[in-house]
């Protein structure tokens, strides 16, 4: 952020009475949020961060449900499941686009099926066919959850212009891509059916009151985020060109902040972890049949050129 913009922050943010509970209900970030997502407050609910958000979600189900994750995605929702003690169905996910499948894959055995959808998917960066996800919708037996995180650096409509239409959609909503991550702040946002049953299990003050006076500041200084947004998408645009060209890697397009690349083998792997270490670069990395997959974050003009002249000269 600009130092102006840090300033005023620092000054709205001295007058925040930390000394009382948080007021979750306070009238003027209700009607910020309203106007942000075009929606009713009854429509959604906050939370400290989108992995509380999914831990509501879970806690609320019965135990013979059973809990559909593509794979490779966002870990937190195997994580949670497991946590508590679900049934997980994993939907492998096609291997050239990391799409959904249409024919196969996706679990109707039981009449109870909840379904969580990155979208773009974590740690791919592609949106999956949005007609498969409506077509999951059809069915009331099943729940989906669309989870929007990395949304802003996409061009794709959100779901929740949905949420009138499907009372089994929940979309999920952070701030914490764009520069937020410290302040946990999630959103839920569904029909008035789930928000009910979500809001019998929510904790009271689940959410501080700095985080909260903090959303309401920077909703009225969107315009700074969006400026960031569109710098770290064509770095985006410009890191993916440049990787296409490295011939020991195949990059994948994303329409999220991060671009993921798989390595040609294991011998090139040992030299870029050595490299990786030496340069005290962290990028994720992964396991369970992908050991040769990277997710690279989109960082500053720096950065992405440091990187990619290393690859030049492997």
């Amino acid at each position: 952020m600009s130092k102006k913009i840090k300033q005023r922050y620092a000054n709205f943010i001295k007058d925040t009475l930390i000394n009382l509970y948080p007021d979750s209900s306070s009238g003027n970030l209700i009607k910020l949020l309203e106007a942000f997502y075009n929606t009713a407050a009854k429509s959604f609910i906050f939370g400290n961060g989108s992995d509380e958000l999914i831990s509501i979600i879970l806690l609320s189900l019965k135990k013979d449900v059973v809990v559909n994750i593509p794979t490779p995605s966002f870990s937190m929702y195997d994580i949670i499941a497991r946590y508590n003690d679900l049934k997980i169905n994993y939907i492998k996910l096609d291997e050239k686009c990391f799409d959904l499948p249409k024919n196969a894959g996706i679990n109707q055995s039981s009449a109870n099926n909840i379904y969580f959808f990155s979208y773009p998917n974590n740690p791919t960066g592609n949106h999956f066919d949005s007609d498969i996800i409506k077509g999951l919708l059809e069915n009331k037996n099943n729940i989906v959850v669309v989870d929007e995180a990395y949304i802003y650096f996409s061009n794709k409509e959100s779901f929740i212009k949905y949420i009138p239409e499907y009372d089994n959609l929940i979309v999920l909503r952070t701030f914490s891509k764009i520069g937020l991550a410290g302040l946990r702040f999630g959103m839920l946002f569904s029909g008035g059916r789930l928000i009910n049953e979500f809001n019998k299990i929510k904790l009271p003050f689940n959410v501080n009151s700095l985080t909260l006076s903090s959303i309401e500041f920077f909703l009225d200084n969107f315009s700074e985020f969006e400026k960031n947004i569109k710098k770290t998408v064509n770095q985006r645009e410009k890191l993916y060109s440049a990787l296409k060209k490295v011939g020991f890697i195949c990059a994948y397009p994303s329409d999220a902040n991060f671009i993921l690349i798989r390595l040609k083998d294991n011998k090139i792997k040992t030299r870029f972890n050595r490299f990786l270490k030496d340069n005290k670069i962290i990028i994720r990395s992964f396991t369970g049949g992908m050991e040769l997959f990277y997710r690279i974050t989109v960082g500053t003009p720096a950065e992405n050129k440091k990187l990619i002249d290393y690859l030049k000269g492997f």
